[in-house]
């Protein structure tokens, strides 16, 4: 008989509500043991009907949309229009941006390091199978461009 339990691939689960938006942040596990955010913004447009909009973003999207908010979130604290909360955030992603990230929460944890027959063989059946070199990057925790670097180095592209 098959097993049909799955495990639940929620990391991590948090909301807040602005008004009449309400914003629910879900850290989800891909089955390539990568993580990534799903957003959802919830607003009430009827007696009993709600708009929906959702956004996915992948670990290293992660990284990128952090450095944006708190570029952001520093320009509103120049201005002198933010709310007391504001300061927290941006001290917090400050803190963040200069403590040593460990290698599993890096973008790309194996940029840098050698690749193995294994790895060569995987990467070259997945890219044959039609991944493309932004799946390729999540799955193998690399950079774009050594993904490319590779799929030169095998022939794959010019």
């Amino acid at each position: 008989m098959e097993n049909t339990q799955t495990m639940n691939p929620e990391v991590y689960s948090a909301n807040f509500t602005t008004g009449s938006r309400t914003y629910f942040i879900n850290m989800l596990e891909a089955k390539n043991n990568s993580k990534y955010v799903k957003i959802t913004e919830s607003r009430k447009v009827g007696e009993n009907e709600y708009q929906k909009n959702r956004i996915m973003l992948f670990q290293n999207d992660l990284f990128k949309l952090s450095r944006v908010l708190n570029k952001a979130l520093s320009r509103i604290k120049n201005s002198g229009s933010e709310e007391a909360q504001g300061d927290d955030l941006v001290s917090m992603s400050q803190e963040h941006e200069t403590a040593s990230v460990p290698d599993e929460e890096r973008p790309f944890p194996n940029s840098g390091k050698r690749w193995t027959p294994e790895d060569e063989e995987k990467l070259e059946f997945l890219f044959k199978a039609g991944k493309t070199v932004e799946d390729l990057t999540e799955i193998f925790g690399r950079k774009q461009k050594g993904i490319e670097s590779r799929l030169q180095k095998l022939g794959l592209t010019e």
